[in-house]
């Protein structure tokens, strides 16, 4: 072999060597969402945003899953799930290790968005139910037949806690000969429309308005005090729901809410992100078509409220767009 033609292959071998230490960016094979039940608004935005994630990432295989809002901070820790929806209480709880996330810090999460903020726990019974608050539960050791979504949803936490003001546990409501079952929005709005149960607390996602226009019911109102009480010690927000937001919320009251948002993995790279930001915020219309609650998603201001650090990939979005300085 000729000098010459040793000399080519042992370059040509240190030009591939060096371009495998360059720098390139992998491409994006696989993309999963972790959103909420079926019969949910998150189940739609999750749907929608996998939409999205296929024009982000040409090719990839994109994967949406259900799940919950506590379920999905740990799938997307755990890189089970690349985005999730969640809130921004149980964010900032699972950084710090705090609430449910007691001595057990999650680290890889950042924040993508924040979409709206949701009421939580409607309290409804059927308008001709004779329980007329929620005290009277106690009071009268009602064996009340109480359904709320999934275990490992937001929800069922906000229902769980919320019943803690008035003195009452999942386990009292056991005892008294009622029950807790914790299903599905579809389910739930046939459990209640059957005469298989007697409540739902929780929000009032698609399936739960559904069952508002084909079944009379009335709304059990939290409250003040144990509103404030609510956001002080857990970090939920109040929000007022004006009169007439449905039939049954016959003057202003006040309700307990919480910051839906969107998380990532921390360890996700900047360019994936930024590119799954880039789609959601110009499919922003369709996020705010899904329910009268997300009607408000605004780009401009997506990046406030969301309980934590944002990633490196949704900042460099907000800053190129002028949205934060």
């Amino acid at each position: 072999m000729s000098f010459h033609k040793v000399f080519s292959i042992v370059a040509l071998a240190a030009c591939c060597a060096l371009a495998g230490l360059a720098p390139a960016q992998a491409e994006v094979k696989s993309f999963t969402i972790t959103a909420g039940p079926m019969g949910g608004d998150w189940y739609s935005i999750g749907g929608a945003m996998g939409e999205m994630a296929k024009q982000a990432f040409p090719g990839a295989i994109v994967t949406v899953t259900t799940g919950g809002a506590l379920a999905n901070i740990a799938k997307v820790n755990a890189e089970k799930a690349d985005v999730g929806l969640s809130m921004a209480k149980l964010y900032a709880e699972a950084l710090a290790g705090k609430g449910k996330y007691q001595g057990k810090k999650m680290e890889n999460l950042r924040a993508v968005a924040f979409l709206a903020y949701i009421p939580m726990s409607y309290f409804l019974v059927k308008a001709d139910n004779s329980l007329a608050s929620i005290e009277e539960i106690k009071a009268k050791k009602m064996p009340i037949r109480i359904l709320t979504s999934k275990k490992g949803s937001s929800p069922s936490l906000a229902a769980e806690l919320m019943l803690a003001q008035y003195g009452i546990t999942f386990d009292d409501i056991k005892k008294w000969g009622g029950s807790v079952s914790f299903v599905s929005y579809a389910e739930a709005s046939n459990l209640i429309k059957d005469g298989h149960a007697d409540a739902w607390v929780g929000p009032m996602v698609s399936a739960i308005v559904e069952l508002t226009t084909t079944t009379k019911m009335k709304q059990l109102p939290v409250k003040p005090a144990f509103l404030e009480k609510l956001q002080k010690d857990f970090n939920y927000a109040t929000v007022m729901l004006p009169k007439g937001k449905y039939y049954f919320v016959t003057q202003d009251t006040p309700q307990m809410a919480e910051a839906v948002i969107v998380i990532t993995q921390k360890k996700l790279g900047t360019d994936e992100v930024y590119k799954f930001t880039s789609e959601l915020m110009k499919n922003a219309a369709r996020i705010q078509g899904i329910h009268k609650t997300y009607s408000g998603f605004n780009p401009a201001t997506a990046w406030q409220n969301v309980g934590g650090p944002l990633h490196p990939g949704a900042l460099k979005y907000y800053k190129e767009k002028g949205f934060l300085k």
